[in-house]
């Protein structure tokens, strides 16, 4: 009786420890832009609602707060978009990675990276692989090597081209996504 209680108090320790040991999450897919989602002051909070395909099958309605958020507050958060269809946008609407469609509504503003990024400070995301906080004299990969940020380091951006961004201070180019299109950047 005493082996069966040991055993089995031993393997809930192990479960336990695993459990505490969740991999982080990864960092989000950049899409092709960013979608601020505001709400009208005094007025009912409106769901979101999410569509399979643009306009068709409704799978989900949620509150904005429930959205998976790259920055901003949590009642005005900004969100990756995907694609675009016309007025319609395809943006991740849990913490699963799952997509669907919402309709543009005009209280809320869609920037692309390369509108939404020039003149913010941004954050480098900690945990990356090394190369990736490396800065560049030009935006590309062999470019000459500038310096390295610190993780976690708040950067300006005064241009952005393709997947790089032209920082004010350290000078130099960043990567700011990957090449698997996930962001190096917080906004």
């Amino acid at each position: 009786m005493r082996l069966s209680l040991l055993i089995t108090l031993t393997l809930l320790v192990l479960c336990a420890a695993s459990a505490h040991a969740a991999p982080p999450r990864p960092r989000p897919y950049s899409g092709c832009g960013v979608l601020a989602l505001r709400q009208v002051p005094g007025s009912e909070k409106e769901p979101v609602a999410v569509y399979a395909e643009p306009g068709l099958q409704r799978i989900a309605e949620l509150e904005i707060p429930a959205l998976p958020r790259l920055g901003g507050s949590r009642q005005e958060p900004l969100v990756a978009v995907s694609a675009g269809k016309g007025g319609w946008l395809r943006l991740c609407y849990d913490d699963a990675g799952r997509e669907g469609w919402t309709e543009l509504l005009r209280r809320w503003d869609y920037l692309p990276w390369q509108e939404f990024l020039p003149g913010r400070t941004v954050r480098m995301f900690p945990g990356m692989k090394k190369g990736l906080y490396t800065l560049r004299g030009e935006p590309r990969e062999g470019s000459p090597e500038r310096g390295i940020l610190r993780r976690d380091q708040a950067v300006l951006v005064l241009q952005v081209e393709d997947d790089w961004a032209r920082l004010q201070s350290p000078p130099g180019w960043l990567r700011w996504r990957d090449r698997d299109g996930r962001l190096t950047v917080s906004p």
